[in-house]
């Protein structure tokens, strides 16, 4: 697997290449923010071999309609674009479509705007890729058999929020030929945002042993962002590196 951690700013791109981590999420928020990181020449402080993915804005109000073609989508294209300008091929982005929350009329209107979403990642060369909030594997499932060519990135701390068991080990077993990428942090449990801790792994109460061992059963071998803050990223990749090394030969 290839590891790597959060690009907020300059420091983190040096940090993470420093540290031999590689790859670097960065982060797309609104405004001017993908023009920000063309003008400060990202691409151009990259090492050869450092991979650069990204992470797309919020989405806003899950339930507003107008707010998601007028506000959401003429956004995401902007970053598909600014993404595309900067060399990057993979973009994950925020939509949610939990039942639970989110009103069916809205969720029809978002698989729309999902389709147009992955015509101008396919027009700009860029990958789309959704990523799960609270959204089991039968919802992701719903969504991936209207919109085939969806991508799935798997944020395993989410998976732990608003659920008996995660819903990694679904997403894994249902959805594993649509993962392309993968999130890790830790958290306790909960029932909202305001428990996404993305604590430091090992430091909550996702089963991470089983979590990879189920990932790597499934085959997958790709791209991981540890979540975190800049000060656990180190010990928290080896941690994750010693499961995945126990995982693989085990004794």
């Amino acid at each position: 697997m290839l590891y790597g951690g959060h690009v907020k700013d300059l420091e983190d791109l040096e940090f993470l290449q420093n540290q031999g981590f590689e790859l670097g999420e960065v982060i797309f928020g609104a405004g001017r923010n993908g023009r920000r990181w063309i003008e400060l020449g990202i691409r151009e402080r990259c090492r050869p071999g450092f991979l650069l993915i990204a992470h797309g804005p919020r989405e806003g109000p899950p339930n507003d309609i107008p707010h998601l073609w007028n506000g959401y989508c003429v956004e995401i294209e902007t970053t598909i674009q600014e993404v595309a300008e900067l060399g990057i091929a993979f973009l994950t982005i925020h939509l949610w479509m939990d039942p639970r929350f989110v009103k069916s009329e809205v969720r029809e209107e978002k698989t729309k705007a999902l389709k147009e979403i992955l015509r101008i990642g396919r027009r700009n060369g860029v990958v789309v890729s959704l990523e799960n909030l609270s959204e089991s594997a039968a919802n992701l499932l719903s969504v991936l058999e209207a919109v085939p060519d969806l991508a799935v990135t798997l944020d395993v701390g989410h998976g732990q929020l608003l659920a008996n068991e995660n819903t990694s080990f679904g997403i894994i077993q249902d959805l594993s030929s649509a993962i392309r990428h993968v999130h890790l942090h830790d958290n306790r449990g909960g029932s909202g945002v305001k428990d996404d801790l993305h604590l430091p792994i090992g430091k909550g109460i996702v089963d991470f042993p089983a979590i990879l061992g189920a990932l790597l059963l499934s085959g997958y071998d790709g791209t991981v962002t540890l979540e975190l803050d800049r000060a656990d990223l180190i010990p928290s990749r080896n941690e994750v590196v010693r499961m995945v090394k126990s995982i693989e030969r085990p004794t």
